[in-house]
């Protein structure tokens, strides 16, 4: 319909309130219909997956916070283990720095238990800071997951959008043919 009969031959030329105009105006108004059904499927469509991937992106962020919230604790914990491990080296230096030869084996045997409950304390604080280790990772790893998949779902909007697009491109094409067309034949001859 959309194509001019060659040389010499004369194409029929609809006339206003004919059957031939009335039919291509139904067929436009029907094309007209159908694009705005599936444009409207298409925006409902995207903005499905736009809530999807805002529910993803928290996620994501929940995961980033809980993190950073993990990595906090670690690095203080472990702060925490290299002051109880300085301690330690400093009061074993000053006993022994100043006991000087003579140490009374009460005073031996208090220094001991000392040393033997910081050294408990400092086990403990490497169980701990191992633990938190182990924590920072499955925390880090949630994290990667989390990000990854609202990345892809950020690629999976940008595709409706751009189907959007096309659609869109290709409606206001058809209009535009449409709109040629009924003008090349209302023009009298």
């Amino acid at each position: 319909m959309g194509m001019r009969p060659g040389p010499g031959i004369r194409a029929p030329v609809p006339v206003a309130g004919s059957e031939t105009v009335q039919r291509q105006g139904f067929r436009h108004q029907t094309d007209l219909n159908e694009n705005k059904c599936e444009e409207a499927q298409a925006v409902t469509r995207r903005k499905r997956m736009e809530t999807v991937k805002g529910v993803m992106d928290d996620k994501a962020e929940q995961a980033a916070r809980d993190m950073a919230r993990v990595r906090q604790q670690h690095d203080a914990e472990a702060e925490r283990l290299q002051q109880l491990q300085v301690f330690r080296d400093e009061y074993r230096r000053q006993f022994f720095g100043g006991a000087g030869a003579s140490i009374s084996a009460f005073r031996l045997r208090d220094f001991n238990a000392f040393i033997a409950r910081l050294d408990e304390a400092i086990g403990q604080q490497q169980r701990l800071l191992q633990r938190l280790e182990q924590q920072l990772a499955n925390s880090r790893t949630r994290w990667r997951q989390e990000q990854t998949r609202a990345d892809a779902m950020d690629k999976v909007v940008d595709g409706y959008r751009a189907a959007e697009r096309r659609q869109a491109d290709r409606a206001e094409q058809r209009q535009q043919d449409e709109l040629s067309n009924r003008r090349y034949f209302t023009l009298p001859r």
